[in-house]
């Protein structure tokens, strides 16, 4: 499993012209299916009298990534299809590209605007830039006070960035950012570590005691 991916540097717009047409793009870092449907809803907003504002974003990797596509009444798969190319093409993901279409009186065919909207998503991409990111999940960890030290070494082992620790009653109630990929070992070590008398909650899911390695 990797924990490492691509995505836009930050959000951008490029217009090019094509024959008689112009063509806007609109690109985006989305980091939830959310964003991407409010991005696409703001930049419609904004184009509204524009011929067509067709859409693709994609979230996420591997088989858990979220995938969609639009041709906003363009011939089917002129206009959504092209561009989730050219996110693909890219090596991209967390993105969201909206081709917004001006008609100029001149139509371009079916190879036309499969061209015109994979150049208008490539000069979009091209301009928001590229950066590497590490996939992260939530993980909470509830531990007696005396182990504090042990989890706090423990999640700086495997690049853990710890957004909080609060104290309690019982103890102390660290939440950090943890790649990915490291999310399996990080559960063996503080097993090992704290004799697992650590508990774990991952993202929103209920506690994760690590007594008898459950």
């Amino acid at each position: 499993m990797t924990d490492a991916f691509w995505t836009v540097a930050g959000e951008t717009r490029v217009k090019i012209p094509v024959g008689a047409c112009r063509f806007i793009a609109s690109v985006a870092r989305t980091d939830t299916e959310a964003e991407a449907k409010a991005f696409i809803a703001r930049v419609s907003a904004e184009f509204h009298d524009a011929t067509h504002n067709a859409f693709a974003y994609k979230i996420g990797l591997g088989d858990a990534a979220i995938i969609r596509h639009n041709d906003a009444a363009e011939p089917q798969g002129t206009a959504g299809q092209p561009m989730l190319q050219a996110i693909e093409k890219a090596g991209l993901t967390n993105v969201t590209v909206v081709g917004t279409r001006y008609f100029g009186g001149v139509k371009l065919g079916i190879g036309g605007l499969i061209r015109a909207y994979r150049s208008c998503a490539e000069a979009g991409l091209n301009a928001a830039g590229r950066v590497e990111e590490i996939l992260r999940e939530k993980v909470v960890v509830e531990i007696a006070y005396e182990l504090l030290g042990t989890v706090l070494h423990e999640l700086a082992a495997c690049r853990a960035e710890v957004t909080a620790v609060n104290y309690t009653a019982e103890g102390a109630r660290v939440t950090a950012l943890v790649p990915a990929a490291s999310l399996q070992s990080l559960q063996v070590q503080l097993q090992e570590s704290t004799s697992g008398k650590a508990v774990l909650y991952f993202g929103h899911t209920n506690g994760i005691s690590l007594q008898g390695g459950e």
